[in-house]
């Protein structure tokens, strides 16, 4: 592990913002239980451009190689699939060639090879969830500078580049923004999807602080990049992912931006997002979630209620380790996933069941950490819901919910 001392955006000093307890890596999901090696983990932001970002940084090799979440065992991911290629349909052609930067399982290229017929080309380092396709290139890599020229020499340039939930576990953007610049035509976009920073603030999603994500992104920085390699932001969209996202539209050229993006990042700025105070307070807020986290678990648990978590997510994972949600307040930890399934949860230790295994009898309170899915998740166990079961939603305060 190192410690970054300057942004990884414009390379300037950082400025802590909190500095959590160490913690398990919340990819490690062990076969055995007893995983005990933990790492330090701060929040910072960046004195000159505001970026915030985390300053511990693992080597990506070991977060990356060998991962555990795939792209299709959630339903509302196809659904943003379907969305983002009629936003693109106009550009999508048999003619079209389409790279996706960190294409995962390879569950989005999937789905556009079955409405266009075109040219698709995915790249990830993980070596263990893509599944080779004929008509899917892939390579096992990941993208910089370096591997963009590798692809560009076998593959020319691209007319659409996807980048989607990759930007924030970047350990440095810049060579993510100056691959492109070599990969894309003249005429090409690059669309990327990130977690936006306001939400993330506003609404306290702290769980979103991990050794995977490495940075926090507004359309600011996404802009501040575009202007440091050659790239121009042409649009926006605010999305429903991963709890409120923005997708970016940017171009091949250097120009000045336009008024629907200058409007965009007044209303960050509006909202305080680059405001150091503001910035700054974001550790008190996180300090009181967390104990009323703890505290609203608890109290329901001295009730003898039955508590298990559903979601054996990266952001799940955090959030039980900063809250101390351990196997003294819950049960049993769910999940969909056939890769997790008889794993156990870094650093807290509760072996992970399937989720068809969920059953009211045992169970009076779901603790949903995937939250972000919360309506597939509801609509996935409304056995359990009719039963009289209830969920807990831990944002932006611990709430139930009920029939």
């Amino acid at each position: 592990m190192r410690v970054r001392k300057k942004c990884r955006i414009c390379n300037h000093r950082l400025q802590n913002i909190i500095s959590f307890k160490k913690i398990s890596l919340v990819g490690n999901f062990f076969k055995k239980e007893g995983d005990s090696k933990k790492f330090p983990i701060s929040l910072n932001f960046c004195k000159k451009c505001k970026h915030v970002q985390i300053a511990e940084i693992i080597n990506p090799k070991k977060l990356f190689t060998d991962y555990l979440w795939q792209t299709s065992v959630s339903k509302t991911n196809f659904l943003l699939f379907n969305e983002l290629i009629k936003q693109y349909r106009k550009f999508l052609t048999k003619k079209t060639k389409v790279l996706e930067i960190a294409c995962n399982d390879g569950s989005f290229l999937k789905y556009l090879q079955k409405k266009i017929d075109c040219f698709l080309l995915g790249i990830d380092p993980a070596k263990n969830i893509f599944k080779e396709n004929k008509k899917i290139k892939f390579l096992n890599s990941f993208f910089n500078v370096s591997s963009s020229k590798t692809l560009g020499k076998k593959y020319g340039k691209f007319d659409i580049i996807f980048a989607r939930n990759v930007l924030a576990h970047v350990t440095d953007p810049n060579e993510i923004f100056k691959g492109v610049k070599n990969l894309l035509s003249k005429k090409g976009i690059f669309v990327i999807e990130v977690p936006h920073l306001l939400p993330i603030l506003k609404n306290i999603q702290y769980d979103n602080i991990f050794h995977e994500h490495q940075g926090f992104h507004s359309l600011k920085s996404i802009s501040d990049l575009c202007k440091k390699n050659g790239l121009t932001v042409s649009n926006v969209k605010e999305i429903n992912s991963q709890g409120g996202s923005i997708r970016c539209e940017i171009i091949n050229e250097e120009k000045n931006v336009n008024s629907k993006i200058k409007k965009f990042i007044n209303y960050e700025f509006k909202n305080r997002l680059f405001d150091t105070k503001y910035l700054r307070s974001f550790k008190y807020k996180i300090l009181s979630h967390n104990k009323a986290m703890y505290n609203f678990l608890y109290n329901l648990k001295n009730r003898n209620n039955k508590i298990s978590v559903y979601g054996a997510s990266g952001k799940g994972q955090a959030l039980m380790q900063f809250c101390n949600i351990n196997y003294k307040l819950i049960d049993k930890v769910y999940d969909k996933s056939n890769l997790k399934k008889g794993r156990f949860t870094p650093g807290t230790n509760i072996k992970i069941n399937l989720s068809k295994y969920i059953d009211r009898k045992n169970i009076d309170y779901l603790l949903l950490l995937s939250w972000n899915l919360k309506s597939e998740i509801m609509s996935q166990e409304k056995v359990f819901f009719k039963q009289g079961g209830k969920f807990i939603i831990p944002f932006p305060k611990p709430r139930i919910i009920k029939i």
